[in-house]
């Protein structure tokens, strides 16, 4: 159904034409609920049962808001990511014109509303819209079966069956199928029956979407000023999605072989989609063996061709890493070959370092290789672990490269040369970008973990520096989610810790990834606790509580982060309930876990 704008710019009737602000209201809580979408992932800790979004109910709700009760800028967000799941590409150009609108003609009652005339609070949404929904665009279908821009990068890996002339080819032709990912010959079935005329719609549609995004964030810059939401994310991706269309419109119209499907990194997160299935891979370490980057032509039927541009080179090296270390897994050419290639990437913008490149590795792979090394499978581990390496996981996780020299020190001999070649590249990287260890990963985990920076520290790799200044070596992030932390704090302590609390769990319900969620709803669960609203913070802090039972997190996550909604929740209940047993256990798993916390938590409850 077309979104009939002037319908949803009409003053809300009564004294405030922006209406009533709406964020505890059930309403709310449905869209949001609405909306959730988890990845399909067959193992991992922090796995749940698979929800799907119910973008019909969406769009209904936030129609209905937006016309009659708010003009909220959360709400406009929301329409849109729905509007493009369900109407696609015209259905984003519709929403990104509402918005913009909404910020021309309502500015001045828009919700949120400006705290103290700081516009940073409003700008939230519309930096999720401009930061986070470009993997939902680039999940649109490019034919009129459905297949989208990740089903043809893996039609190109698949290749076709004529081109797979030995038992080796065979074998990687066949395991990819296994793993979900479509032939060549099924690519092209679907461009086949694709008719011209979707095509050039689809063509015309994103260039709406364009116009209208730089409309936008024109308005933006305009009203914002240096507040102003970052929309460089979805205008990259709805610019890729459109290259691609053209081409295969060409294809359509001459019969002409068109030019090569840009590269881009396909990083597994949170709203479920068969794309990211396939990019994150299957189960455990040995599914990402094969780069989620991966440039050839536009078109699966011409694969045939040798494919050409940096996501055919990427694979090519992970191959020949892949060759020369199951010919000798002792010898450091391979490791150092696939080091140069992620950790050259970082060195880029030389020690500019990019955070976007710092992809998170999934939970599962995570999972996997931290078995490995508990399990005390050294080789296995190594093999394992460069496979992760090959992939964009491998540029930012330290962790991986103490995993990698441990195993090479406990195989001893032939290995140790390997170990001290890997413990030479790590330092040299280091010394390059000195704050890499200090940094996060998309996801918000460490690049290091404390072991890590400990360990390399050890292994005079860091600098020694004293604890209270790690805190100080946190490099600028990207405005405002990487921030909101800190703005939360302010908040607090300025006596708003209901609005501090707000920001938080709204943070926490744009997160793509549980983990994100769950670090997200502690923070705002310790400033509750700190407000004196124990009995507010106790269900929340009882949630996450339960995520850590369910999940068995102690087995992998810091005891830090497990250690903190354990320790406040133990407040809440000496502070409601007394000094029951419930909360003496609370803090025997609290002293075991962090005894740093326990000492700042008080003494343990009298039996």
């Amino acid at each position: 159904m077309p979104l009939h704008i002037s319908e949803l710019l009409e003053p809300i009737p009564g004294s405030a034409p922006g209406g009533t602000y709406l964020r505890y209201d059930p309403v709310y809580d449905r869209i949001q609920q609405a909306r959730i979408e988890e990845d399909e992932l067959p193992s991992g800790e922090w796995q749940t049962e698979r929800r799907t979004a119910d973008y019909a109910l969406v769009v209904k709700l936030a129609r209905e808001v937006l016309a009659s009760r708010s003009k909220d800028l959360q709400i406009a967000a929301w329409l849109t990511e729905g509007l493009l799941k369900r109407e696609g590409f015209g259905g984003l150009r519709d929403g990104l014109e509402l918005t913009r609108r909404l910020l021309e003609e309502f500015w001045d009652d828009l919700h949120p509303e400006l705290e103290d005339g700081d516009a940073e609070f409003r700008s939230v949404p519309l930096d999720w819209l401009g930061q986070y929904t470009d993997r939902a665009v680039r999940l649109m279908p490019v034919n009129q079966v459905g297949h989208s821009l990740q089903d043809l990068r893996d039609s190109q890996q698949v290749g076709y069956e004529e081109d797979a002339d030995t038992y080796a080819k065979r074998d990687e032709r066949k395991a990819l199928i296994e793993a979900g990912k479509i032939t060549a010959e099924g690519f092209d079935e679907g461009f086949n029956v694709t008719e011209t005329a979707w095509y050039r719609g689809q063509v015309g549609a994103l260039d709406g979407a364009l116009a209208a995004l730089e409309a936008l964030d024109s308005t933006c810059v305009g009203r914002f000023g240096s507040e102003a939401p970052r929309f460089t994310p979805l205008r990259e991706a709805i610019e890729e999605v459109r290259r691609t269309m053209v081409q295969l419109l060409e294809r359509r119209l001459d019969g002409a072989e068109p030019e090569p499907v840009p590269e881009e990194v396909a990083v597994p997160e949170t709203e479920g989609s068969r794309a990211e299935g396939a990019a994150a891979g299957s189960a455990g370490v040995p599914s990402v063996a094969v780069p989620a980057v991966f440039a050839g032509p536009s078109a699966a039927s011409v694969v045939a061709a040798m494919p050409k541009g940096r996501g055919a080179a990427e694979s090519s090296i992970a191959a020949a890493a892949r060759t020369l270390r199951s010919e000798s897994r002792s010898n450091p050419g391979s490791y150092l070959m696939l080091r140069g290639l992620r950790w050259g990437e970082l060195r880029a913008n030389g020690r500019d370092l990019d955070p976007m490149l710092l992809v998170a590795p999934p939970t599962e792979v995570r999972t996997r290789v931290k078995s490995l090394l508990l399990e005390e499978k050294w080789e296995e581990l190594l093999d394992s672990a460069e496979e992760v390496m090959a992939t964009p996981f491998g540029r930012g996780w330290l962790d991986l490269q103490r995993y990698v020299v441990t195993a090479c020190d406990a195989l001893g001999g032939e290995y140790a040369v390997l170990g001290a070649a890997i413990r030479g590249s790590l330092r040299s990287l280091l010394e390059d970008l000195p704050d890499i260890a200090a940094h996060t990963m998309t996801d918000d985990s460490p690049t290091a973990n404390a072991e890590t920076r400990a360990w390399s520290r050890q292994e005079g790799l860091l600098p020694e520096v004293a604890e209270d200044a790690e805190d100080e070596m946190l490099p600028p992030r990207p405005r405002p989610r990487q921030d909101v932390l800190a703005r939360a704090t302010e908040l607090a302590k300025s006596g708003k810790s209901d609005r501090a609390v707000e920001l938080l769990m709204s943070e926490a319900a744009q997160e793509r990834s549980p983990r994100g969620r769950f670090l997200r709803r502690t923070q705002a669960a310790a400033l509750l606790v700190e407000a004196g609203k124990e009995a507010v913070a106790m269900p929340i802090l009882e949630q996450l509580v339960e995520q850590i039972e369910q999940h068995e997190l102690e087995r992998w996550e810091e005891a830090e982060t497990i250690a903190q909604p354990l320790g406040l929740l133990y407040r809440c209940r000496v502070a409601i309930e007394g000094n029951g047993s419930s909360a003496s256990g609370l803090f025997e798993r609290v002293c075991r876990l962090d005894p740093m916390q326990a000492l700042r938590i008080g003494p343990a409850p009298a039996e």
